[in-house]
């Protein structure tokens, strides 16, 4: 896994322990959380992706066996602004390959 994807999980899991529900939940788009003592909606998403490849049709007279994994982190904040609606979005993602 690379550094930028390491540091953005943990400030990711950081605001996780920030968010709390102090305004209605009608404040918020579905999903979201508003943080504490603010009118900001955060929502922190991701995903995991582990896979492993044992043999290969090209490859028929030896065995192999090649595992990957991949990882993404995002993190979406919203606020309602005397402009409009604002939208910030920060994804890092990273992706191991053993051949």
């Amino acid at each position: 896994m690379q550094r930028p994807f390491l540091i953005l999980a943990a400030a990711g899991l950081g605001l996780a322990g920030l968010a709390a529900s102090t305004f209605p939940a009608a404040a918020c788009p579905p999903g979201f959380s508003a943080l504490q003592g603010s009118d900001t909606c955060v929502r922190i998403s991701g995903r995991v992706r582990a896979d492993t490849v044992i043999g290969s049709s090209r490859s028929r007279g030896s065995d192999s066996v090649r595992t990957g994994a991949s990882g993404r982190v995002q993190l979406d904040l919203r606020k309602q602004t005397e402009y409009g609606p604002f939208r910030a979005v920060i994804r890092a993602e990273g992706m191991s390959r053993v051949p």
